[in-house]
């Protein structure tokens, strides 16, 4: 009679190593999958974080233009041409039958620190400035200093913040920019055009 052979338990030492083999292929994979997904949703909030201080930016210029006069805003300049500062006066009202306007205003950038303020008698003894972001991009998004109009707005060689006068209208151009921890810049533009009513 012949023996029996019985069925064989466990693995063999092949199969465990494969086994191991295969599940380290898994988790690697997973780790990095994670890894990515961990740096996308990091660049979507900073993104998105960016995306409402540039509106909110945008809208403060607007609105603070919107009611200055035509003839106050210095410097003149129409496209092609732009400006990083715009000084402007705003209407306080009618006094005695005559217009009644505010001290000389002005929203620029501070290129050199990426400072975007806003002040009052810039310059004068009696100055007043308000720092309102330091995250503006050195130049207008897809822009480079070449000379050239590498973004198609017409303007060459935009800053990060850039004012364009048409008539009675201001064009307001505005980049913010942060650069992450693996030194991807992210970049933000915001703009509008306002025309001013006094």
């Amino acid at each position: 009679m012949a023996a029996c052979r019985r069925p064989r338990a466990g693995f063999t030492l092949v199969e465990a190593v494969i086994a191991l083999a295969l599940i380290g292929l898994v988790v690697t994979k997973l780790t990095l999958v994670m890894g990515d997904a961990q740096e996308a949703h990091t660049e979507e909030t900073t993104a998105m974080v960016l995306e409402d201080q540039a509106m909110e930016l945008i809208d403060k210029i607007a609105y603070a233009i919107v009611g200055s006069s035509t003839a106050s805003l210095d410097p003149n300049l129409v496209a092609p041409f732009f400006s990083p500062r715009m000084r402007y006066m705003i209407s306080l009202g009618v006094e005695d039958g005559k217009a009644v306007w505010s001290e000389p205003e002005e929203i620029g950038l501070a290129a050199e620190d990426g400072e975007l303020y806003w002040g009052q008698n810039i310059g004068a003894e009696n100055e007043r400035s308000v720092v309102w972001a330091n995250t503006v991009s050195e130049l207008l998004e897809d822009e480079l200093a070449n000379g050239e109009d590498d973004n198609g707005n017409e303007l060459a060689d935009e800053l990060g913040l850039a004012f364009v006068l048409d008539g009675a209208s201001v064009t307001i151009r505005l980049t913010l920019e942060r650069v992450d921890e693996d030194e991807n810049k992210i970049q933000v533009t915001r703009w509008t055009s306002v025309t001013c009513r006094n």
